[in-house]
């Protein structure tokens, strides 16, 4: 009975002390995102699962918080993900100041997952990337804001172990399940194999649209077999394994 309640203890323990070091790193995170010690330097603006830190887009910040809201139901039954804390997300409105505190090489992207803050970059900057861009519309229905809240939800599941190639898979598998979005690529790119054993090795340094493509068919044909019932357990599993 000793030995049990030992056990007991230590388990408590363990998963108290992996909570505080989780909330500091975030709190870490957000703070080097926000360039400041103090994140009410920032104004916010609170969902019932989100906070969206903003300078002075607050009609984009509201955009993202409804948004997060609205499919964080759909996310936490779909992968079971028992999360407590509101998801911070920080909106940048300039290019510079997105590469600045992300430290970001290579093409700007429209969001970012990073160590449990989902970066999103203003929908306006986006105007001059995109022809015909209708910020508000294409921003609801092609915007990163799903994205970025699956790998969150992933990495948190898998206690950060998954591969990036299958992270994006079910990414993109999950959010047209959601949104009925599919990022698709040209019909002679579908054709170009890659093997699974490249994706996870090379994700990288292959083509990111084929790279990207691949990855939701090989995610898309698993789930096809094996259902996502079976996906998500294989998730679990790897969170448990590395815990």
């Amino acid at each position: 009975m000793k030995i049990i309640e030992k056990c007991s203890c230590f388990l408590l323990l363990c998963l108290i002390l992996f909570y505080v070091i989780t909330k500091n790193e975030k709190q870490t995170t957000l703070q080097k995102l926000l360039f400041c010690d103090d994140i009410y330097h920032w104004k916010v603006t609170e969902g019932v699962h989100s906070n969206v830190y903003y300078q002075k887009e607050k009609e984009y910040a509201e955009l993202i918080q409804r948004q997060a809201d609205t499919y964080y139901t759909m996310i936490k039954t779909d992968f079971q993900w028992n999360k407590i804390e509101k998801i911070d997300f920080v909106l940048f409105e300039t290019k510079e100041d997105f590469v600045s505190s992300l430290l970001y090489r290579g093409e700007i992207p429209m969001g970012v997952y990073y160590n449990g803050v989902i970066a999103i970059l203003s929908p306006d900057l986006w105007k001059e990337e995109k022809e015909n861009w209708q910020t508000k519309d294409d921003f609801l229905e092609r915007g990163p804001v799903v994205h970025e809240m699956i790998h969150f939800a992933v990495d948190d599941k898998t206690k950060g172990n998954c591969e990036q190639f299958l992270s994006e898979g079910i990414a993109l598998y999950y959010e047209e399940k959601y949104t009925n979005f599919l990022w698709d690529i040209k019909e002679n790119e579908k054709q170009i194999t890659i093997t699974k054993k490249q994706l996870k090795e090379n994700f990288n340094q292959l083509d990111s649209s084929v790279a990207y493509w691949k990855s939701y068919e090989w995610v898309k044909k698993f789930v096809e077999c094996y259902g996502e019932k079976v996906l998500q357990e294989a998730l679990k599993q790897r969170g448990e394994k590395y815990y």
